[in-house]
């Protein structure tokens, strides 16, 4: 991410901007603050993005369809009556940009406030009542398999099944936290066979539904003006590909809060989905992280305060989430959190200091048995960079440390563990890749004029020539992609882990829209804080030639693990930008120690296949994916019940089974602590690693290239 002066960018955008904004000018009327935030946001992009649209049409598509999403993701709302209203619009929102005007905006809002106030009548007459649970009866839970309501009855029906299925939900928690006599949830289910419906319990459901309904409702309708314009920006930008965003100004000051790494909380960094708020990462070091639950991809449902009244983010703008998540250092908060297996859980943390140390390299030893060779072990978490002090800490400056201390400890070989690491500063991957060739050339960088620049190892010095292994999963994203491709392509290292990375290979810049609102038009200087804008400038590519954008980089052994099934990665994001592939360049492959890469993979196979933690995986993949084929929820009491037990059982046995420590005779050796406070945070990352059978079987990989290499040198 680079943050971006208005006096680096290309003059003709003023002209781009001014003419825009004269536009609207011309009708007589000052321009609104929606008109003038619309053309600066839309004329930067037009003028800079990586890969500006040619065809507006196409463009005005894509933008009409996303902002539908983001009103109304899960087809709740908006029946097939009212698209077809919005449907002229659909290929003219370039003109809207271009007069200054907003009506697909306004209409938009005027047919979904209109549908919600509809919709709160439709629920406040079911919960009126008990309702009945007798009847067979179903609703399709995926919006991907079901249209939008046909009309105002089709709506009322939808909502009529909504409701039953939201009630059928509460009930049985309310059944289950009941149930005292049995310990166990397969105990507590066991005692539900044959009750019939509880009446009391029924209308606690109902009026709890009814709560949370009702304010999910008031929570869309009272939203202020600028957080609903926000969205309809972010359509905009987003549709020119993922990763271009309008940051308002709440965001924006969320951003820097996130960057400086002061905020206390939980350490996760969240997005909306839909009407949901998803985990996209778990921060290093940060209270989730140590607590170990929360997971990229989970589904926060509801939040509380301790042992509070739990609150529902359903549609709840993801600042406003953060807002309820954060708090004071010490202090307990409950998230309520859907898995991607389909089972609730919840999780409580103990919020802390999010500080950037749980994102610094850090390394151990680890004896493979009593005769075994010693390996070296490098988590890195990120790739951080101080740029504010020319003695702060890097990456790249680590890892050199770290692999000092152990080539001094006679390691055999080194795990460089790149999981879950989202990237970071460019400059720190290529120094890094650095220290594992003599030189040579890491990455090339296409910009939006088509000119290509290759970033090269500044020093011919290798630090490091044995044996390496390189862990990767479907979270390693930008940098570690730069340097995981590299190493790949020079036979440095065998990548070991998904079957892909996430496939991220677009730089973005940053840069505040109220800077350029001085420079250009400082009359309307009132109509700050603007907020910022973000956008691809860049591509990246490999050294042979192809882009590690949407296909990442494919490991040499994979591993099976649950993201790839989650569809998490650039791949499944709309509108990303495509692979493409320029020409590759001249560099020589590593002629230090080789491996048999048929022979590793077939070791790896045996190994996996009598592993009880990778059987764990697969049950787990395997309960996922029947998870999301079915999504035909029933709406008759007993047969929701039979249902939820298979789901929730199955769930709690995947996750309460006990698997033995990898490595049973091996040692871990880190560092001695400084402190109690680092002592602590050592145990926990050894309690952790001693658990991590992908870490296992990445030292095995590395064992076997250490094996060859000494019967080769034998022979």
């Amino acid at each position: 991410m680079r943050r971006i002066s208005w006096r680096a960018l290309p003059v003709i955008l003023g002209i781009v901007l001014i003419g825009l904004v004269l536009t609207a000018s011309l009708t007589g009327q000052e321009p609104s603050r929606e008109q003038l935030l619309t053309q600066l946001v839309m004329g930067s992009l037009t003028a800079w993005h990586y890969d500006s649209p040619s065809d507006m049409t196409l463009w005005s598509a894509q933008a009409f369809d996303l902002y539908l999403k983001a009103l109304d993701y899960n087809k709740r709302y908006f029946t097939q009556g009212d698209l077809k209203i919005l449907a002229p619009f659909r290929t003219k929102l370039d003109d809207e940009v271009r007069r200054g005007t907003k009506e697909f905006y306004d209409l938009a809002w005027t047919l979904l406030s209109k549908r919600l106030r509809e919709v709160q009548g439709y629920i406040d007459t079911f919960l009126a009542e008990p309702l009945d649970f007798t009847a067979r009866d179903y609703i399709e839970l995926d919006p991907k398999k079901r249209d939008y309501p046909k009309d105002s009855a089709a709506l009322k029906e939808l909502w009529r099944k909504l409701v039953k299925t939201q009630v059928l939900n509460v009930y049985l928690d309310l059944l289950l936290a009941e149930e005292s006599t049995a310990e166990t949830l397969a105990g507590k289910f066991q005692a539900l066979k044959g009750r019939t419906l509880q009446p009391e319990l029924e209308e606690q459901a109902r009026a709890k539904v009814r709560n949370d309904l009702n304010r999910v409702i008031r929570r869309i309708l009272e939203e202020n003006g600028e957080d609903r314009y926000a969205r309809y920006l972010n359509a905009l930008t987003s549709s020119f590909d993922p990763h271009s965003n309008y940051l308002a100004p709440k965001v924006e000051a969320d951003f820097d809060i996130e960057m400086s790494g002061t905020v206390e909380g939980i350490g996760a960094t969240l997005q909306e989905e839909g009407e949901y708020i998803k985990v996209v990462s778990i921060e290093p070091g940060g209270p989730s992280w140590q607590q170990g639950q929360l997971k990229a991809g989970d589904i926060i449902l509801k939040v509380a305060q301790g042992d509070g009244e739990p609150v529902d983010l359903t549609n709840m703008p993801v600042d406003e989430a953060v807002q309820l998540i954060r708090g004071k250092k010490g202090t307990e908060v409950r998230l309520t959190v859907k898995k991607p297996d389909g089972q609730i859980e919840v999780i409580s943390i103990i919020r802390d200091v999010v500080s950037f140390e749980g994102k610094y390299a850090r390394s151990m030893v680890i004896e493979a048995g009593k005769n075994g060779p010693k390996v070296g072990y490098i988590a890195l978490p990120s790739f951080y960079h101080d740029f504010n002090n020319p003695n702060g800490r890097t990456a790249a400056g680590d890892v050199r440390k770290e692999l000092e201390r152990l080539k001094e400890e006679k390691v055999a070989g080194i795990v460089l563990d790149l999981r879950d690491n989202l990237g970071g500063a460019l400059d720190d991957a290529v120094k890094m890749a650095g220290l594992f060739i003599e030189s040579g050339p890491i990455v090339q960088v296409k910009n939006q004029k088509g000119e290509i620049k290759v970033f090269y190892d500044p020093d011919p010095a290798v630090v490091y020539e044995g044996p390496l292994v390189v862990m990767t999963n479907t979270m390693s994203a930008s940098a570690s992609e730069i340097l995981a491709a590299a190493l790949q392509d020079y036979g440095r290292a065998v990548i070991v882990g998904s079957i892909h990375t996430f496939g991220k290979g677009t730089v973005q810049g940053l840069f505040s829209l109220d800077y350029y609102l001085d420079y250009l038009f400082p009359e309307y200087a009132l109509f700050k804080p603007l907020g910022s804008l973000k956008f691809t400038q860049e591509k990246y590519y490999r050294i042979n030639g192809g882009a590690t954008q949407l296909e990442g980089v494919q490991a040499d052994l994979v591993l099976p693990d649950l993201y790839t099934y989650l569809e998490i990665g650039e791949r499944y994001h709309e509108y990303a930008l495509p692979w493409d592939q320029v020409a590759p360049l001249a560099y020589t492959p590593w002629t230090g120690a080789a491996w048999n890469l048929a022979a590793l993979k077939t070791n790896s196979a045996r190994r996996l296949a009598a592993h009880p933690g990778f059987a764990s995986v697969q049950k787990n993949i395997e309960q996922v994916r029947k998870q999301q084929e079915t999504t035909l929820q029933p709406l008759q009491l007993a047969e929701f019940i039979e249902q939820q037990q298979k789901v929730q059982l199955e769930a709690e046995k995947l996750n309460t089974a006990s698997l033995p420590p990898i490595g049973a005779d091996w040692n871990f050796i880190g560092r001695r602590a400084q402190d109690e406070v680092h002592a602590a945070r050592e145990k926990e990352w050894l309690d952790q690693l001693r658990t991590d059978y992908y870490l296992e079987e990445a030292v095995n990989v590395l064992l076997d290239i250490v094996k060859a290499g000494r019967q080769a040198a034998a022979a």
